[in-house]
């Protein structure tokens, strides 16, 4: 998880042209693997992204004496952590947004209801993973880094350890976590990732061990904060030196994948431009989630209502604004090869568009299916067709995501659009019935991924607002921040 980040930071400070060409060397071997991504590599960025950061369970390259293993058999199969980072080159700002690893929703390709740490597992992992994203969140997806526990070790130990900040001793007997002091601890290649994996996290107090019941919850607060904690250590140690700053591209190199799209040359036009971000302007957030234990397995159910403001943001929503292409997600319905063609032809024009089949197409005229917030989305999307198309309002449907069923009527698309304000009026009625109802999927399967009402004000950026975990929580600010 620390590599997408870590990344911009290494790049950016390298101080001589032949650390860079190693640079390049290294980050052009890294294995890759095909996401699907709309985007282009390009030499530069003018538009967010947003990049996918997944921690998997793999220890393949650990030593099987390794505490890490733990005796457990099945290892590198599931998404232990998944992390969203948008950055924003026109106002060089980066935010971070963690789903809980145990949350419950439908899994792509087939819909099934699951943890989402599952849907990477199995044959095209990474793009059913992607597209649970973008179908239960409406979240674009452009780039992908996927880094494992070896690699992990590998970035800490060439920082020479990463600094946290204890109020009391703390303890993990699943992951060997085993911090006896108190203040300002430097944790090395073992005790980091022990830390950064702790979900049976213990804290002693008045005399005995408490147990933490925020489990997965609490564990993403203490990773979020320790990946600031990171980027502050590179930072401080001197990462501008070309050995230290090779030394972390190497590291990461070994274990991480990332994809087809995220060329060289995007990657340094991308560290150029963030070149002085400070840590500790990183925005983050988690979706917040309620247990809803089912059959014995401890899931967790979206709080849509407390989700949906945070989700904005990804998703491109700019609430009063119109969006651009690049900003809408279009799952495209309708009968080979009409629903292909038009998929290649909207990803050309900057569309996040994908093909479906014929399931769900209308058997009359062409619809465009949009949610609470994607009315310009969709009406964005009518600019390009040549037939006009029906709109309805479907509540499943999250942010700038749009639903295109290709008609019989349907007779392609404008390679030039027509003026938004020239579309026809009364295109679509502010009020047009539901085609599902709420919380019901577009193929009748039971479905929690939709939020009950329009969002109406964008999130807070107030990250102290939210509760930390006990153990960690200073009880001196000052103190804990001084810790580096």
């Amino acid at each position: 998880m620390l590599l997408g980040l870590n990344v911009v930071l290494v790049v950016a400070c390298l101080g001589t042209a032949a650390a860079l060409a190693k640079v390049r060397s290294t980050l052009e071997s890294v294995p890759v693997v095909d996401i699907g991504s709309a985007q282009a590599p390009t030499a530069s960025v003018t538009e967010p992204r947003n990049f996918l950061i997944i921690g998997t369970d793999s220890a393949s390259r650990l030593d099987e004496s390794d505490p890490v293993t733990n005796g457990r058999g099945k290892l590198g199969r599931l998404a232990d952590v998944i992390m969203v980072l948008r950055v924003d080159p026109r106002t060089k700002t980066a935010r971070l947004i963690s789903i809980p690893r145990d949350t419950r929703i439908a899994l792509a390709p087939d819909g099934r209801m699951g943890r989402i740490n599952e849907a990477i597992s199995g044959t095209n992992g990474p793009r059913n993973l992607i597209q649970t994203l973008k179908r239960n969140f409406g979240i674009s997806i452009d780039n992908y880094v996927q880094i494992d526990f070896f690699a992990f070790k590998q970035l800490v130990e060439v920082l020479g350890g990463v600094p946290v900040y204890f109020t009391t001793p703390v303890r993990d007997a699943n992951t060997g976590l085993d911090v006896k002091e108190t203040g300002c601890i430097l944790l090395d290649r073992d005790q980091a990732l022990a830390y950064a994996r702790a979900r049976h996290f213990q804290f002693y107090e008045d005399g005995k061990w408490k147990s933490d019941g925020t489990g997965d919850l609490g564990r993403i607060t203490r990773q979020q904060d320790f990946i600031k904690r990171a980027l502050r250590r590179a930072s401080d140690k001197g990462i501008r030196n070309p050995g230290t700053a090779v030394g972390l591209v190497n590291a990461g190199a070994q274990a991480v994948v990332l994809d087809t799209q995220l060329d060289v040359g995007t990657i340094l036009d991308l560290v150029d431009q963030f070149r002085n971000f400070n840590p500790d302007a990183l925005v983050t957030d988690q979706v917040p989630t309620v247990a809803a234990p089912r059959g014995g397995v401890a899931y967790q159910d979206v709080d849509w209502e407390g989700t949906a403001p945070l989700l904005l943001p990804f998703q491109g929503v700019v609430l009063g604004q119109r969006p651009e292409p690049t900003d809408i997600i279009v799952d495209v319905r309708g009968r080979t090869p009409a629903d292909q063609v038009t998929t290649t032809f909207l990803d050309k024009k900057g569309f996040d568009a994908e093909a479906f089949g014929p399931k769900g197409a209308a058997g009359g005229g062409t619809t465009i299916a949009y949610g609470p917030d994607g009315r310009d989305a969709a009406l964005v999307l009518a600019t390009y067709m040549n037939t006009t198309p029906k709109l309805v309002l479907d509540r499943t449907l999250v942010g700038y995501r749009v639903v295109l069923n290709l008609g019989a009527d349907f007779d392609g698309t404008r390679e030039d659009p027509i003026a938004y304000e020239d579309l026809p009026p009364g295109l679509a009625p502010l009020s047009a019935p539901s085609t599902t109802a709420p919380g019901t999927a577009e193929d009748g399967a039971t479905s929690t991924t939709a939020p009950a009402g329009t969002v109406t004000s964008a999130p807070s950026a107030d990250d102290a607002n939210r509760p930390a975990p006990p153990g960690v929580v200073p009880t001196d600010p000052e103190r804990a921040a001084a810790c580096r």
